[in-house]
């Protein structure tokens, strides 16, 4: 991980100055000197570019097999500060050590619901619930920009962080289409429980902690999987952030692997 970088984002946080532009500032500075990643903003939108909703590209080393595509993705609500420093301490290791992500491009978007996050509230007063769910005719920007997002590029998965304040361990629900989804996902879930015992996860769970969001696709052959992964509150917030970057590289990790055995 590039020292500096991940320093700045965390002196940055311990501050006080968690909003998106201070957090992303040494991320923005890094994707101006690097040939890998790439700082962009969500298509469909109008308006001015601080508006925007920012996104990160990262493309690893190109392997034999064709890549696999990750989108992940932090604040969903408003009050959530962890995701958002989880995503851009990932994008920093991932930048610094390329090898991670050989044969992997990860699209990432730190604060996806930015309105409510510049205002530090779960929700705007138009956004309810109902109305955040993708593929129903949701008038929320932030989820027609997701849905186009996933229009984009045929991604292999989909991994939405969430902060659970009440929660000691992290936790994780796996939404799963196909077999070979499942035995992927589940053998590289079972690899972090193994260091991590009081991790707990659910493949297509019954009663999930989280209900999933951006599957399934509408009128499309292949379904990513979804991966909900829910940080401790009981932890700090370096600590969250470094669980969901193992996590999130453990994930990247099996998949790659499976390309590369022809299993995806």
């Amino acid at each position: 991980m590039n020292p500096i970088t991940d320093l700045q984002i965390k002196a940055s946080f311990e501050s006080g100055k968690q909003d998106i532009e201070s957090l992303i500032a040494p991320l923005r500075e890094l994707a101006t000197q690097s040939e890998t990643l790439v700082l962009g903003y969500g298509t469909g939108q109008a308006g001015i570019r601080k508006e925007m909703i920012p996104y990160f590209h990262v493309s690893g080393p190109p392997a034999k097999e064709a890549p696999v595509r990750a989108l992940i993705v932090g604040g969903w609500f408003g009050t959530e500060t962890v995701t958002p420093l989880a995503i851009a301490r990932l994008l920093v290791a991932m930048e610094a050590r390329l090898q991670l992500v050989t044969g992997v491009e990860v699209t990432s978007y730190p604060a996806a619901n930015l309105e409510a996050h510049r205002e530090n509230v779960f929700l705007m007063d138009r956004q309810q619930l109902p109305d955040v769910q993708c593929w129903e005719g949701s008038k929320c920007t932030h989820v027609q920009v997701l849905e186009k997002e996933l229009l984009r590029y045929p991604y292999d998965v989909v991994i939405l962080l969430r902060q659970h304040p009440r929660a000691s361990e992290a936790n994780a629900d796996a939404w799963l289409t196909s077999d070979k989804q499942k035995i992927v996902f589940r053998d590289a879930l079972q690899r972090y429980a193994a260091t991590s015992p009081r991790f707990t996860w659910s493949p297509n769970p019954v009663r999930p902690n989280y209900a999933r969001t951006f599957t399934p696709m509408p009128n499309t052959e292949k379904q990513p999987a979804e991966i909900i992964i829910g940080l401790p509150g009981a932890s700090s917030p370096a600590e969250q952030s470094g669980e969901a970057i193992a996590i999130i590289l453990g994930l990247l990790h099996a998949l790659r692997e499976a390309r590369q055995e022809d299993l995806l």
